[in-house]
């Protein structure tokens, strides 16, 4: 496996953890600190905020965006964000007659519990509704924060045709 340059040693600090030591090449992405706490840790990755200093680090920037010297030991703090579950107002349009609704949601609310309320909201049961958004049709099994819902978002609801 050939060296892309001089590993860099990362301790993370974290309160509560014990200290966690890696070693990284500085065109390495800071979203693969991420993954070795993830595996340490079992803290998503999606959970996690890694902070140089006062300055957060984006985890699709490489190691050289921040200028980090090969020579020194890098000091990153861990924070673990916790996901909010707080109601959310987003909106429903009908397909078929363009008919705006507001729905109140959460982040941890499932596909089949937010179809439910649809359901409530519109009539259409569950099994006739194909509902999108942000480009993506909610599949079951899921829940809101994995399409990234935020307050305002736009559902988009489509009925199943049978025969044609």
């Amino acid at each position: 496996m050939a060296s892309n340059g001089p590993c860099l040693v990362v301790n993370v600090h974290s309160p509560g953890q014990e200290l966690m030591k890696f070693t990284a090449q500085k065109d390495d992405r800071v979203k693969k600190i991420n993954e070795h706490i993830r595996s340490k840790t079992k803290v998503p990755v999606k959970n996690q905020m890694l902070l140089l200093g006062s300055k957060t680090l984006n985890p699709e920037k490489k190691l050289s965006h921040y200028w980090l010297d090969p020579s020194t030991t890098i000091h990153l703090t861990l924070k673990v964000v916790e996901p909010s579950d707080e109601e959310l107002q987003v909106f429903l349009r009908e397909m078929d007659d363009g008919k705006k609704y507001p729905l109140r949601i959460r982040p941890t609310s499932s596909v089949s519990q937010v179809k439910e309320v649809i359901k409530a909201t519109t009539g259409v049961p569950p099994e006739a509704q194909i509902v999108s958004c942000n480009g993506k049709k909610l599949e079951e099994g899921k829940i809101m924060a994995d399409y990234r819902i935020q307050k305002g978002s736009i559902f988009f609801l489509s009925r199943f045709c049978i025969g044609g």
